[in-house]
């Protein structure tokens, strides 16, 4: 893990050589964007690099309320800080912008799913749909609200729709697996997490069910 000085260093140059200089000047928010995840690239998991992270993102979100990637990354962030209704808030705005942004959405059935709202989730995910038949992740999203549901087949055709739609091959495998393992088709969910492990070896859960299934037996 790096220390937590690149992502400071950016930020105080950020907020402080342009406005120092120039107090009218007002950075491109793609340009800070990039900047932003270069430095927390640097920083890596420090979670008071993510603290600033958040902090700067959420920065540009609002003085750029019509700047539909940093309300997505800024709901993206809270979201894996467990923030869940503050994540909500950034990317319904994203979605007011841009229906058809895929990773909002996906964003959106997340926290759908996590209130226990699937008919919401299935929801955003059909009309995710009609609005972009070729979202492979839309159909990843819609096989793991199948899976919920317990619908096994049809999580395995929507897994297949994604797979044709060139989904990364190790996560539709991870996911196969995952169903498998549902239906008590063990030899099969294990042969789908070692596709996932081969393909992927930065997959943990995947050598960790498929050690579970190992052991098991």
């Amino acid at each position: 893990m790096r220390p937590l000085n690149p992502i400071l260093s950016f930020l105080t140059l950020l907020t402080a050589s342009c406005s120092v200089w120039n107090p009218d000047y007002v950075q491109d928010p793609d340009e800070a964007l990039r900047e932003l995840t270069t430095s927390a690239v640097e920083a890596g998991e420090d979670a008071a690099a993510t603290e600033q992270l958040q902090f700067a993102v959420e920065a540009i979100a609002t003085r750029h309320p019509n700047h539909v990637a940093s309300q997505v990354v800024a709901a993206s962030i809270a979201m894996e800080r467990g923030q869940q209704q503050r994540a909500q808030g950034f990317v319904e705005r994203a979605l007011d912008l841009d229906a058809r942004n895929v990773e909002a959405r996906c964003l959106r059935v997340r926290i759908a799913v996590q209130d226990g709202s699937l008919d919401l989730a299935r929801k955003l995910v059909e009309d995710g749909l009609r609005l972009r038949p070729d979202a492979s992740r839309l159909y990843e999203s819609a096989a793991w609200i199948d899976q919920l549901d317990e619908r096994h087949d049809d999580a395995l055709r929507a897994l297949d729709a994604a797979a044709a739609l060139d989904a990364p091959a190790w996560r539709i495998a991870f996911h196969r697996g995952l169903i498998e393992e549902l239906r008590g088709e063990y030899d099969l969910a294990e042969s789908h997490y070692r596709a996932a492990w081969k393909a992927n070896p930065s997959c943990r859960e995947a050598r960790e069910r498929l050690a579970g299934l190992q052991a098991r037996r």
